[in-house]
């Protein structure tokens, strides 16, 4: 499963700290999806990671920023689902998206890989290891 995460509002906050339960978060999205895990994010949609990167080093732990360099890029220009391989299983972890960005999602039928962030990562990562568990 690929993961597409952005930046501000889902790893951290708009006074740019880490959000709560980050590096819970960060594990667990990195464990659902080996590995294959892309940016999402304004801080990034001509492909690149040394924005991204950049930004996070003043703000995260650097075991989890270790993490984090090994997220690939994605190139968009006006919506973000541009970046998204829309054919692929994924989860696309975003605080805030256009009508567009949704209708989008609507036309494919993968609204449901939308997971909206508010405020902190706790209940978003205790409601995901109780989905992903319910089908042991």
């Amino acid at each position: 499963m690929k993961i597409y995460l952005d930046i501000d509002g889902v790893l951290v906050d708009y006074n740019c700290n880490p959000m709560p339960y980050l590096r819970e978060f960060v594990d667990f999205v990195f464990e659902i999806s080996n590995g294959d895990v892309y940016w999402l994010t304004t801080h990034s949609h001509d492909g690149s990671t040394d924005r991204p990167l950049n930004y996070l080093s003043q703000v995260v732990e650097q075991d989890i920023l270790g993490k984090l360099k090994t997220v690939k890029p994605t190139k968009w220009d006006t919506l973000k689902t541009e970046g998204i391989d829309l054919s692929s299983d994924f989860l696309w972890f975003d605080d805030t998206i256009f009508n567009a960005e949704y209708e989008r999602l609507e036309e494919v039928g993968k609204e449901h890989c939308l997971i909206k962030v508010e405020n902190n990562l706790e209940e978003l990562v205790t409601l995901l290891k109780e989905d992903l568990h319910q089908g042991d």
